[in-house]
């Protein structure tokens, strides 16, 4: 039997964020679980143990994060370092290796670093995800990542990332990075008003639905009825997202039918559609448009004429939610290369 000649390293990739934990590995396997980190952080290496210890040791951990945007910590700083101690906690804990965290300067840095580098390693997973793009799929486009919470719009050009923004203030600036999610964000944060039998009726400014229900209501999401992760704590179903909708007009299931509320669902989504095609116009540079995440509804208007690539398609459904976190493993199993080559620290950016 001859011999296979060597491998390349096996690499975990965990995506830390402040309400999700992805995880993938080089060989293509992903999961995601639910962590509101603001409410828990103080637990997040026994999460990160839990969730690691079903998996086969690696030789390398690569590590991303947004989850210091949470308002548990006092600043980006402490969010950072926070993160850091617990991740590489959880992960000396396994046993194996030491992880090392990406930042935006499309480096991996060591554990020690992070005192002296929050600001690169913060909010660094965006532009991971932008790299492995530009490195594997396309060398000129924009990606497209919808989340639960936030979009990420990052322009590629030559194989690299085609933005000199690194933070998420300069971001938004830009138009790069739109905080209107899939799941999270709020039905009050993106209307002002509704249509409803011929009237235009003032929402309520309170968090009683969000983006699931609409999207669950127009059939873009499946109905969970045992996920409770709602507004209101009641179940993913279509009776109580109508419901949660109907909260919005002032009304409830009593006056206000299935149809009806998903009428409203329909101009949210409207409006959500358009915020993030207005951020689109105005970073797109050409090339192909690369959609990632799980909310291609909310991309179906951008980039018309332009040639489409879908992660869900190339990854998989499963590795396409969880695209952060495999690229960064992806990226850091470049940096190390099969064995006997020169390890490099450092990317294209």
């Amino acid at each position: 039997m001859t011999g296979l000649g060597p491998q390349p390293p096996r690499v975990i990739g965990i995506d830390i964020g402040g309400a999700n934990l992805k995880y993938a590995d080089t060989d293509g396997h992903a999961f995601a679980v639910q962590f509101p980190l603001w409410k828990c952080a103080a637990r997040l290496s026994d999460r990160l143990v839990k969730d690691l210890t079903g998996l086969a040791r690696p030789d390398a951990v690569a590590v991303t994060m947004t989850g210091e945007l949470a308002d548990c910590f006092l600043d980006r700083a402490e969010g950072v370092i926070h993160i850091v101690r617990h991740a590489t906690r959880a992960i000396t804990k396994l046993g194996g290796c030491t992880p090392r965290f990406y930042g935006v300067d499309g480096s991996f840095h060591d554990a020690a670093e992070a005192d002296q580098r929050v600001d690169l390693l913060a909010a660094s997973n965006w532009h991971a995800l932008g790299l492995f793009v530009a490195r594997f799929v396309t060398p000129r486009g924009t990606l497209v990542d919808i989340g639960s919470t936030t979009t990420d719009l990052i322009p590629v050009v030559d194989r690299s990332v085609g933005t000199t923004s690194r933070t998420d203030h300069d971001r938004l600036r830009e138009g790069s990075l739109v905080y209107v999610g899939a799941g999270r964000t709020p039905v009050c944060s993106l209307v002002d008003q509704l249509s409803l039998d011929g009237a235009r009726i003032g929402i309520m400014r309170e968090v009683f639905a969000t983006m699931d229900d609409c999207r669950l209501l127009l059939g873009h999401e499946p109905v969970d009825g045992s996920d409770g992760q709602t507004a209101d704590g009641k179940p993913r179903d279509v009776f109580h997202a109508a419901n949660r909708l109907a909260r919005m007009v002032g009304l409830d299931h009593r006056s206000l039918t299935i149809d009806q509320a998903s009428g409203l669902a329909r101009q949210v989504h409207a409006r959500a559609r358009r915020l993030i095609a207005d951020g689109f116009d105005r970073v797109h540079q050409g090339g192909d448009v690369v959609v990632s995440g799980y909310a291609a509804d909310l991309a179906e208007d951008l980039g018309q004429g332009s040639a489409r690539i879908s992660l869900d398609v190339q990854l998989g459904r499963t590795l396409s939610r969880s695209a952060p976190a495999y690229a960064v493993a992806r990226l850091l199993q470049e940096c190390i290369g099969l064995p006997g080559q020169d390890s490099a620290d450092r990317l294209s950016r």
